[in-house]
């Protein structure tokens, strides 16, 4: 029961959690997914259309060509790395769609020099301002605003050194056109971001308030359940072999050794009922009404949880959420084999958590139902994968990051 350093949870509890929608309240990260494949190819289209309508400009072709297709490419990465398959979007991968992005800009600018009538009808700030504004919902605002402020610099550069320009005015003007719409469109980008995670603060605030005194009423229902196991024990055991010994009015070295056995059942109730923990209160609560019986049958193991050095004690408020939301969805699914549901946790150094089950049911349904919350553990700082093999579910997930081999069957 100590084998746990408390280091390990403090330092667990104390990863910095970026401050952004996708970390912060990862299902509604998830329903604005999307928002980026939409942009994207909105932005391709304009890109097409612009090309377009600039041709009698172009110096050369083949470099808008190129550009366009670099453009794609950016859309494609950004929408399935923003994919909740593969939460967390990181800084490299913004990075690389945006470098993607303002190289297409750079590109079609190269196609045109020295013969494009207008920058405000280039495609480039345009493509570039709308990969920008979905950003916010998965990277820390100051990192979005220091890519949308060297995108603007590069594309107001380029602009104010265009000489071909019809309307002949300052360069600074030309640079202001082309900065404008990815300034603008990333200011409000952030902005929203902004507000959506200070509200989300503020809920979270309110809910760790709820689920505080929530954790009571569980542990008062766990306990009404262990109760229930130890009434039934009795009226099951106890009260029969009392009301045999009263009848005989002796007792038999027999009725001595079938007392022992029982006052030992029920002193491991007794002994279950004190040192339950989260994990088991929830697995119970979760399969309570669809178990058979309460007390586990014969050759059936007794734990469900196999946590022997508490290593739940690492999960944070906003982890444990997830869990519990993961138990539920699993207990209610209707091809699970509520029997086969078990949780081991091992590696006190770095606590992995293992969730094994039976569910008859394709792999498609359960990756659709489960996805989202093996989804969310991957935002929430953990590393979480799903497997099926044979119809075995197997969910992992560990804390702080790591890395583990992956069983033989269907990854997510």
């Amino acid at each position: 029961m100590t084998a746990l350093n408390p280091r390990t949870i403090v330092g667990a509890r104390s990863v910095a959690v970026e401050r952004t929608p996708q970390r912060l309240d990862p299902l509604g990260a998830q329903s604005a997914w999307l928002l980026v494949p939409l942009l994207g190819a909105v932005a391709v289209a304009y890109a097409v259309f612009s090309t377009v309508r600039h041709s009698g400009q172009f110096r050369d072709l083949t470099p808008a060509l190129v550009g366009i297709l670099v453009l794609a490419l950016a859309v494609v990465v950004a929408a399935i790395r923003t994919h909740p398959a593969f939460a967390p979007f990181g800084r490299w991968s913004h990075f690389g769609v945006i470098a993607g992005a303002l190289t297409a800009a750079c590109l079609f600018s190269a196609s045109v020099w020295g013969r494009n009538d207008r920058i405000q009808d280039d495609w480039g700030q345009i493509a570039v301002a709308l990969m920008i504004v979905a950003m916010p919902l998965y990277r820390p605002i100051g990192e979005v605003a220091g890519s949308a402020v060297v995108s603007a610099v590069v594309l107001g550069g380029l602009a104010a050194a265009q000489h071909s320009i019809v309307i002949s005015n300052a360069p600074l003007v030309y640079a202001t056109v082309a900065a404008t719409p990815i300034l603008a469109l990333a200011a409000g980008g952030a902005g929203y971001a902004w507000t959506l995670t200070g509200e989300t603060l503020r809920w979270r605030e309110v809910a760790r308030e709820g689920q505080i005194r929530l954790e009571g009423e569980l542990r008062q229902a766990a306990q009404r359940m262990i109760s229930q196991e130890r009434m039934t024990a009795l009226n099951a055991e106890a009260v029969p072999f009392l009301t045999g010994v009263a009848g005989r009015d002796a007792i038999t070295a027999e009725d001595r050794d079938t007392a022992r056995a029982i006052a030992e059942r029920l002193r491991d109730l007794s002994v279950r009922a004190v040192e339950r923990t989260w994990l088991e209160d929830t697995l119970q609560l979760a399969l309570g009404q669809r178990l058979a019986q309460s007390i586990p049958a014969e050759g059936e193991p007794r734990d469900r949880v196999d946590d022997p050095d508490r290593l739940e004690r690492v999960l944070t408020t906003d982890q444990r959420a997830i869990v519990g939301a993961l138990i539920a969805s699993i207990a209610g699914r209707p091809g699970l084999d509520p029997s086969s549901v078990r949780i081991a946790a091992s590696d006190p150094d770095q606590p992995s958590f293992t969730l094994r089950a039976r569910v008859d049911e394709p792999w498609n349904e359960l990756r659709r139902e489960l996805l989202p919350f093996v989804s969310s553990l991957n935002a929430a700082t953990m590393r979480a994968t799903m497997t099926v093999d044979g119809g075995e579910l197997t969910v992992r997930f560990t804390y702080p990051e790591r890395s583990f081999p992956y069983p033989e069957g269907r990854r997510q």
